[in-house]
């Protein structure tokens, strides 16, 4: 085995959901050399990644393309596994020379001879440890992980030194979402952030993506300026190890969520219209993640019926009851 190819170009958790494959690829073939092919957006997540020799950047954009094609013909890989890609990626699939190419998704720009049928529900880190296995690799456990260097950590503490902040002496609360139907309405968050400000000593990090950017200013301009903060053009290493060093993390189901798991950050996590048992948590203990669920109102358990699920039905007093609950039984204790 001399090279292996692993193809994530989709989401942020799409992609985060890989790193215990490629885990596990590294330690079955520690003298192959295994390539990431990643969005561009989520590289500075891989960099330094112990299990990944080589991260290559992705675009979706044609005209980005041939470049990366380019780069792929370079080399002859033993397998390509596809953990997760959207149609666009088929401009680049005459570009690969390889021996064998799997997938486990059932798009129908897949071929049947490439496909690994996963016909139940299961987790999508479970996928891409299933996938592996028909190349014979076992699981090494399905801990998701992020990897800083100094830089990274030194920013981190820099932003937090300028911001008279210490690490365990904040929340970090994330109102941004891939799309408006993962997303809680803003006004809730802000009543949140009211509420934990006026019940906790902690102070507070505000985060999210661009399209969040107004939001989080006028959220600011309301809240105490001496314990409310934001993360807005922190880049997105720096600002992960931020979320590293949070007491609490406090989001949607999007990309930091998969972030504070990696990192085993204590997460209240709420869900809408996708089942967490595809995209919660996997290999990690109750006290590193409390779900909310609109149809949900008791403990979650396998056999639990989500069905579709609106945000919006989640309620302001469950989730601060939810936060109260974490505080109390997650790692860290209830107060800064």
């Amino acid at each position: 085995m001399k090279k292996i190819l692993v193809v994530s170009t989709t989401g942020m958790g799409d992609s985060l959901w890989g790193t215990p494959a490629l885990r596990a690829l590294k330690k079955s073939f520690p003298e192959a050399e295994i390539h990431f092919l990643v969005n561009s957006h989520w590289k500075t997540l891989f960099v330094g990644n112990p299990n990944i020799d080589r991260v290559i950047d992705y675009s979706p954009k044609w005209f980005h393309q041939p470049s990366i094609g380019l780069k792929l013909l370079a080399n002859r890989y033993d397998h390509v596994l596809i953990f997760h890609a959207n149609k666009d990626i088929t401009r680049l699939l005459p570009w690969l020379r390889c021996h064998s190419l799997l997938a486990h998704q059932t798009s129908a720009w897949i071929p049947e001879k490439n496909r690994v049928r996963i016909d139940t529900l299961v987790h999508g880190i479970q996928r891409r440890l299933t996938l592996i296995s028909k190349i014979g690799v076992n699981s090494d456990g399905g801990q998701m992980e992020i990897f800083f260097n100094t830089t990274d950590l030194k920013d981190a503490n820099q932003f937090l030194e300028q911001k008279s902040l210490s690490p365990q002496n904040y929340i970090y609360i994330n109102i941004g979402a891939s799309g408006a139907h993962r997303r809680w309405p803003e006004d809730r968050f802000f009543e949140l952030a009211e509420k934990i400000l006026a019940e906790t000593n902690y102070k507070i990090i505000l985060g999210g993506g661009p399209a969040e950017k107004q939001h989080i200013f006028e959220m600011r301009e309301k809240l105490d300026p001496e314990r409310c903060q934001d993360s807005i053009g922190v880049p997105l290493k720096p600002d992960s190890c931020i979320i590293r060093q949070a007491r609490l993390l406090i989001t949607c189901d999007t990309g930091p969520m998969h972030i504070g798991f990696a990192l085993k950050v204590p997460t209240v996590a709420l869900f809408g219209p996708y089942d967490p048992r595809g995209t919660g948590p996997f290999d990690l203990k109750n006290n590193h993640c409390f779900m909310l669920h609109p149809t949900v109102k008791g403990d979650f358990s396998p056999d639990t019926d989500f069905g579709g699920g609106d945000l919006k039905k989640i309620g302001v007093q469950r989730v601060w009851d939810k936060v109260q609950e974490a505080l109390a039984h997650s790692p860290e204790g209830l107060s800064p």
